[in-house]
């Protein structure tokens, strides 16, 4: 189970969407859990042990409603991680 930080993380980032950097969601996305596998275009591709999504975060300016689907997206990961355990 990961750390209650993360999901305070996640909060005090929804408030900010619109002023997010990819590096921002990266650092999140790798506290999560999630592990980054490759770099394709201009998108960092991200992979979990037992979740068969991949996160798909983009390399340049993000606007709000991006931000927002995924943080939402790596929220639902940590959901998932807890009810498996």
């Amino acid at each position: 189970m990961r750390g209650k930080d993360v999901w305070s993380r996640i909060q005090a980032l929804r408030q900010r969407r619109h002023n997010l950097t990819f590096r921002d969601l990266e650092e999140v996305a790798e506290d999560a859990g999630w592990c980054l596998d490759r770099n394709q275009g201009n998108h960092a591709i991200y992979t979990k042990q037992g979740f068969l999504g991949n996160l798909s975060i983009p390399r340049r300016k993000l606007k709000g409603n991006t931000a927002l689907r995924i943080l939402a997206f790596i929220e639902s990961s940590l959901e998932l991680e807890e009810c498996e355990e």
